[in-house]
C-alpha cells in the first residue's frame, strides 16, 4: 500500500513540476515575443500588431498577467494610432479589470489615460476627463517620484490635447498645463534608473512641440517668435540626441512645423516636412497623421499656385479625412452598443430574448438612420438659409463704412492701415479678385503696398490667410451670381468655377463647400426649389 501511495505522490509531483516548466518555457516564449513586438513597433505596426495578439492571446491561455498587461499596453496605442479606437478602450477595461495588485498601479494608470484618448477622439468629452481624474488619482500612490513626474506630465499634455484644447477652455488654462506637464518631465532624476533619460527628452520634446503650437494656433495675440522657438527646440532635442533606449517618433514635429511654415507662409519648408512625415509614416501607418501631411501638402500648392498638385493632394486629404470621420463615427456608435450589451450581460441566456433584442436595435437602427437623414437634411437647409441671409446682408450693406481702426498688434502705422483698407475695400468691389492669374504680389501692387503689409492686414481685419481671403470673395461672388441671376443656375459647375477664378471644377467644389458647408449641386438646387415655390 505505501509503495503505491510513494509511486501516486510522485506521478503526481511529476505531473506537477512538468506542467509548471512547461509554463515557463510558454511565459519565457510570451516575453520574446513581446521583446520581438516592442523592437519593430515604432518602424512595422502591422508586423508588431500581429506580435502583440499573438502574445496576447497566449498569455490568456495560460493565465499569465504579466504578459496580458504588457501586450494589452502597446495594443492600446496601436488601435487608438489606427483610429480604432473601440477596441483600444475594449483593451483598457480589460488591464483595468486584472490590475488589482499595487504593482500593477502603472498598468492601470496608462488603461485610464488611453482610455481617456480614446473616449475624446470618440468625441465623448466629459467620459475623457473622468478617465484622466481617475488616472491622476492612480499616479499619485506611485512610490517612486520619477514614475510620478512621468506619468504626470503625461496625463497633464493629454488633458490639454484631448479635453481643455477640443471644449476651448480659456487659453490660460491650456498653458497652464502645458507648462505643468513640461515641469512634471524637467524634474525626472537621470542619475537613477527609474525612468530612462530617454524617455524623459522624448517627453520634453514633444512638450516643447505642443507649446510652440499653442503659441502658433491658439494664443491671441500670435507670438510667432516664441512659437519658432519651442518648435525648433522640439526638433533639436530628437535630432541631436542619441536616443538609445526608444524609438523616436519624429512625425508629431514635423507635422507640427509643416503646420506652422504653412502659417507663415514658407510653403517650400512645409513641403519638405509633409513629404518626410509621408516617408516615415508608409512604414508606421498612421492615418491621421497622414491626413495632416496631405492638409499641409494640399494649403502649400495652393499657396504656391500649383494646381496639378494641389488638386491629388486635395483629393487625397479629402478621402481620408471622410474615412476617418466615418470610422470615428462607426467607433463610437459601436461603443454605445457595446456599453448597452454589458449592462445585460445575461440577455445570452435567452434566445428570445435575443432576438427580441435584434428586432428592437434593428429598428432603432433604421429610426435613427431616418432621424439623422432628416437632421442631415435640417442642418444642410439651415446652412443654406445663412448663405441667403449673408447674401441679403450684404446687399443692404454695400455702402458699409470703413473698418474702424483698432489696436490689433500688428506694426503698420493708423494712417497706412487706414489706406491700406480703403484700398482693399475698392479692390473687393473691382470684382478684380476673379482673375486666375490674382496672386499676393499682384494684389499688394495692386495697393501699393509690400505683401508683408497686405498679409498682416488681411489676417487681422479679414480674419484669413491670402489664399482663404481671395477664395472667400470668389465664392461670395458665384453665390450672389446664383442668387441674383437665374441663368446662373443653368450653367455646369465647371463654367461656374471658370467664371469665379478656379482652374478647375475640383477645387471650386471643394472650397465651395468649406466655404458655405453644402455642395454647389445642393445650393443650386435648393435655389430652383425657392424659385418654383415662389411661382406657386
Amino acid at each position: 500500500m505505501k509503495k503505491i501511495i510513494l509511486i501516486f505522490s510522485c506521478l503526481i509531483f511529476g505531473f506537477y513540476y512538468t506542467q509548471t516548466d512547461e509554463k515557463l518555457t510558454t511565459q519565457k516564449t510570451i516575453d520574446a515575443i513581446l521583446e520581438s513586438a516592442e523592437k519593430i513597433y515604432l518602424t512595422n505596426s502591422d508586423k508588431s500588431l500581429k506580435l502583440f495578439l499573438k502574445a496576447h492571446n497566449a498569455s490568456k491561455k495560460i493565465d499569465y498577467k504579466k504578459g496580458i498587461l504588457q501586450s494589452n499596453g502597446f495594443l492600446m496605442r496601436i488601435f487608438h494610432e489606427k483610429g480604432e479606437d473601440e477596441k483600444t478602450i475594449e483593451y483598457s477595461y480589460e488591464t483595468e479589470k486584472i490590475a488589482t495588485k499595487p504593482t500593477d498601479t502603472e498598468y492601470l494608470a496608462g488603461a485610464y489615460i488611453q482610455r481617456g484618448i480614446s473616449f475624446s477622439y470618440l468625441n465623448h468629452f466629459d467620459e475623457s476627463y473622468k478617465e484622466f481624474q481617475k488616472a491622476i488619482e492612480t499616479i499619485k500612490k506611485y512610490p517612486e517620484k520619477d514614475k510620478q513626474h512621468y506619468h504626470m506630465s503625461s496625463v497633464y499634455e493629454s488633458l490639454v490635447s484631448c479635453y481643455y484644447a477640443p471644449i476651448k477652455a480659456p487659453q490660460d488654462t491650456i498653458l497652464t498645463y502645458l507648462k505643468k506637464s513640461l515641469w512634471e518631465a524637467e524634474q525626472i532624476d537621470e542619475s537613477i534608473d527609474n525612468i530612462h533619460p530617454d524617455k524623459k527628452y522624448d517627453m520634453i520634446s514633444y512638450l516643447n512641440m505642443d507649446i510652440g503650437m499653442f503659441y502658433a494656433g491658439v494664443h491671441k495675440p500670435q507670438r510667432l517668435d516664441l512659437a519658432e522657438q519651442y518648435l525648433k527646440k522640439s526638433l533639436s532635442i530628437i535630432n541631436n540626441r542619441k536616443f538609445t533606449k526608444i524609438k523616436i517618433n519624429k512625425i508629431p514635429i514635423l507635422n507640427a512645423l509643416g503646420r506652422f511654415y504653412v502659417e507663415q507662409e514658407k510653403y517650400s519648408n512645409a513641403i519638405e516636412h509633409a513629404y518626410e512625415v509621408l516617408k516615415l509614416e508608409k512604414k508606421q501607418k498612421s492615418p491621421n497623421d497622414r491626413m495632416v501631411a496631405y492638409m499641409v501638402l494640399t494649403n502649400s500648392y495652393e499657396g504656391l499656385n500649383r494646381k496639378d498638385s494641389l488638386i491629388k493632394y486635395m483629393a487625397l486629404y479629402t478621402n481620408i479625412s471622410d474615412s476617418i470621420t466615418h470610422f470615428k463615427s462607426q467607433g463610437s456608435n459601436n461603443l454605445i452598443k457595446k456599453t448597452n450589451i454589458k449592462r445585460e450581460e445575461n440577455y445570452n441566456s435567452n434566445l428570445q430574448k435575443i432576438i427580441l433584442f435584434s428586432s428592437a436595435l434593428a429598428l432603432i437602427m433604421i429610426l435613427g438612420g431616418l432621424f439623422l437623414w432628416k437632421k442631415n437634411k435640417s442642418i444642410l437647409h439651415k446652412k443654406y438659409r445663412a448663405i441667403i441671409n449673408e447674401i441679403k446682408v450684404e446687399e443692404k450693406s454695400k455702402s458699409k463704412s470703413q473698418d474702424p481702426i483698432q489696436d490689433k498688434g500688428i506694426a503698420i502705422t493708423d494712417a497706412t492701415t487706414k489706406n491700406l483698407l480703403e484700398k482693399l475695400a475698392k479692390f473687393e468691389s473691382s470684382k478684380k479678385f476673379l482673375k486666375k492669374e490674382v496672386s499676393r504680389v499682384y494684389v499688394a501692387n495692386y495697393l501699393n503696398t509690400n505683401t508683408r503689409y497686405l498679409s498682416d492686414i488681411i489676417k487681422e481685419y479679414r480674419g484669413k490667410n491670402f489664399n482663404n481671403y481671395i477664395n472667400g470673395l470668389r465664392i461670395q461672388y458665384i453665390t450672389e451670381m446664383l442668387y441674383n441671376n437665374p441663368v446662373y443656375r443653368e450653367y455646369k459647375i465647371s463654367f461656374l468655377a471658370e467664371d469665379c477664378g478656379f482652374a478647375s471644377r475640383e477645387v471650386f467644389a471643394v472650397v465651395f463647400k468649406k466655404e458655405t458647408g453644402v455642395t454647389p449641386s445642393y445650393f443650386i438646387s435648393q435655389l430652383k426649389n425657392d424659385s418654383k415655390e415662389t411661382e406657386l
